[in-house]
């Protein structure tokens, strides 16, 4: 048999694998609860979120890289929840036992799972650059805006983009759409056969789907970590060496930066933690895969991770809003205020004071950032 053969695994005979500690309803039961009823409802209220992110930032301009950075965050976010929803309609009972051309599992670890993989990827390292962003800005504030500009910020997340894709080709180049046998249906649908040397292929993928995301993770902790230490002593120094109130209202708006800082990197920790446990362990044990003997601690696992990663992926905005004044003001300029407006007309004069006091505000003001 040459190299490039083809294997057909027959991947709807998954649970009828011999399992000794789940049985397959049980399996079923966790499977519909976690991806169908509770991600699908994250995804759906991440989507919501993010777009508004991504409009909020959009209105604050992208001149200050850190705005760059978090809008393409919630670019990357919204773009994960979609493919994830697109996996929970995939394992909806009521849709994958209908009459389709396809084989929904096998359709949706191509078209949803590994892109979500592929997003979620992406997002872990815009995250690295924010979190690094903001401790060279705190370590050396006269120099980040020569070192993280605009341009560079835009040429990283492109570079992220190629990167995460060149390590996700692998797996499309072992695996592939066909048409195959089902012998359950006495039918011909379109579903996934893998070519002969899968195993060294996927060897050297998933060691790189591995390396990948644990320096990233890696990252995040310790510049989170430094650039907590950092702000404290920031604030301390400040409150012995200004005045009493300049000191409170600096020490506040610290305490502020330090709270999201170490929220965003908390709930990112917690939530990806788990799955670079199980990509280590997908290394380690060949058969915790789609169609191996452990198929089913692979879809328990991953239904888990999926579920994690979109808790992370929609609570982004709810940080923001209550350790971002600047974002706030302009979340609730842009979405609540056009609507108190109509209710009443008679504050209009008032709003147009209010704006113009504002702007010259602005002009006399430091721009500052999403911070």
């Amino acid at each position: 048999m040459n190299k490039t053969s083809i294997q057909f695994p027959d991947i709807l005979s998954l649970h009828d694998i011999p399992i000794s500690a789940v049985s397959n309803d049980q399996l079923s039961i966790f499977l519909v609860i976690v991806r169908v009823i509770v991600t699908q409802g994250l995804c759906i209220l991440g989507v919501v979120t993010n777009v508004l992110c991504i409009v909020t930032f959009v209105a604050q301009g992208l001149r200050d890289t850190v705005n760059t950075g978090l809008l393409a965050l919630a670019v990357s976010d919204l773009l994960s929840l979609v493919t994830l929803s697109w996996l929970s309609v995939l394992h909806t009972p009521d849709f994958s036992s209908r009459d389709l051309p396809f084989i929904p599992l096998e359709m949706g670890y191509l078209t949803a799972g590994w892109p979500h993989v592929f997003f979620t990827r992406i997002t872990t390292w815009i995250t690295v650059y924010i979190t690094l962003e903001r401790c060279f800005c705190i370590a050396a504030p006269m120099n980040v805006k020569a070192v993280f500009t605009p341009r560079r910020t835009v040429m990283y997340i492109v570079g992220v983009y190629l990167v995460m894709l060149a390590s996700v080709f692998p797996i499309y180049y072992t695996a592939r759409f066909a048409n195959k046998f089902v012998p359950q249906k006495n039918i011909t649908l379109l579903g996934i056969v893998f070519i002969s040397d899968r195993n060294d292929i996927e060897t050297v993928s998933f060691h790189i789907n591995n390396i990948l995301p644990l320096t990233a993770f890696i990252l995040i902790i310790v510049g989170t970590a430094i650039l907590t230490r950092k702000l404290l002593q920031i604030s301390i120094w400040r409150l012995k060496t200004s005045s009493v109130n300049r000191s409170e209202e600096m020490l506040s708006r610290d305490t502020k930066i330090v709270k999201m800082i170490v929220s965003l990197s908390t709930i990112f920790i917690l939530c990806y933690l788990p799955g670079t446990i199980v990509f280590i362990w997908m290394m380690l044990d060949p058969e915790l895969r789609i169609d191996g003997q452990h198929s089913y601690l692979f879809e328990a696992a991953f239904a888990t991770l999926f579920l994690l990663e979109a808790l992370n992926s929609s609570v982004s905005i709810f940080v923001y809003l209550a350790t971002s004044t600047k974002f706030r003001q302009t979340f609730f300029k842009m979405f609540f205020k056009p609507i108190k407006s109509q209710q009443d007309p008679t504050a209009s004069n008032v709003s147009v004071k209010q704006t113009s006091t504002q702007s010259e505000s602005e002009r006399l003001t430091p721009e500052r950032t999403i911070f």
